[in-house]
């Protein structure tokens, strides 16, 4: 599976769990633990978990795909 097998909006959405995340980290408030919390049940719901025989490796690759330190940067 590569990255263009993602919805964009499932693409973005690892990216803001991944955000949510380091904010929770860096400030861990009840506010921050919220936030994270509601971007995790967002997706964990989305519908293209429906669509994927072993999610599990769905969302493997998918972390994998969205991960900060991992996109892909444009050519110079």
């Amino acid at each position: 599976m590569s990255d263009t097998d993602f919805p964009a909006d499932l693409l973005e959405l690892q990216r803001r769990w991944y955000a949510a995340e380091a904010d929770w980290a860096a400030d861990p408030t009840e506010e921050q633990r919220a936030a994270f919390a509601a971007v995790g049940a967002e997706l964990y719901s989305h519908s293209h978990w429906a669509t994927v025989g072993n999610r599990h490796q769905a969302e493997m690759k998918l972390k994998q795909a969205a991960r900060p330190d991992t996109a892909q940067q444009p050519a110079a």
